[in-house]
């Protein structure tokens, strides 16, 4: 990334290119790893101050961070900048204040964005249990507070949007545990979908569909 780059990056992180320029700048970004990766940063770093900006830059404030700036001296010819709005002309004096004075950032490691876990509150007339589902690992937590698994055991159930219950095997009633979910059933796991307990025979339902009384239901939601 050369200086000029960079400062483009940070034009167009700001919005402050006309169509054609940002129409350029995209479809080089597109190949252009370094410079999407430069976006991004400058993207990141300009968020919290747009939020923090709440008045407009005092008279003269951006001829004075111009005028320090190397290779300014004819601020006569420099690059004309669009500002649309005062509160903008703030964020953007800091910018080039930021760009004067920053230390040259080590590489960028862009990471996968972690989805939040899944929770659900199950009850019934007496049943009452907690069950939470983190997609990443696939893994359940079911902590119950009150489960009557009658004569056999407790067996938890996915219920989406198609009405049908699908087994995710039987649960501990007695204390809080944690299962992972067979690949074939982890895309019914979602917000609106319906976790349900129901009192099975030992081991289970035999059919793979609740056979016994359903003790707790909860609606699925994301955290």
């Amino acid at each position: 990334m050369t200086d000029e780059d960079d400062i483009l990056a940070a034009e167009f992180a700001l919005g402050l290119l006309d169509d054609a320029e940002a129409a350029t700048v995209q479809a080089r970004a597109r190949t252009d790893g370094p410079l999407s990766l430069r976006i991004a940063w400058w993207r990141d770093q300009l968020a919290p101050l747009v939020s923090e900006v709440a008045t407009p830059a005092p008279a003269g404030v951006w001829k004075k961070i111009e005028a320090q700036l190397p290779g300014n001296d004819n601020v006569d010819t420099a690059r004309p900048w669009k500002w649309a709005t005062s509160a903008m002309s703030l964020v953007a004096a800091a910018l080039l204040l930021f760009i004067a004075i920053r230390p040259l950032p080590a590489p960028m490691i862009v990471e996968p964005a972690i989805p939040m876990p899944m929770m659900a509150a199950l009850s019934g007339k007496i049943d009452v249990v907690a069950v939470s589902y983190d997609a990443t690992l696939g893994r359940l937590t079911v902590a119950p507070t009150i489960l009557d698994s009658g004569e056999g055991d407790a067996e938890l159930w996915i219920i989406p949007d198609d009405g049908k219950p699908r087994s995710l095997g039987v649960v501990n009633a007695k204390q809080p545990a944690q299962y992972f979910v067979p690949e074939a059933v982890r895309s019914f796991i979602r917000p609106g979908a319906t976790f349900a307990i129901s009192q099975e025979a030992k081991g289970g339902s035999p059919s793979g569909q609740p056979a016994g009384a359903i003790v707790a239901t909860g609606k699925i939601f994301r955290t």
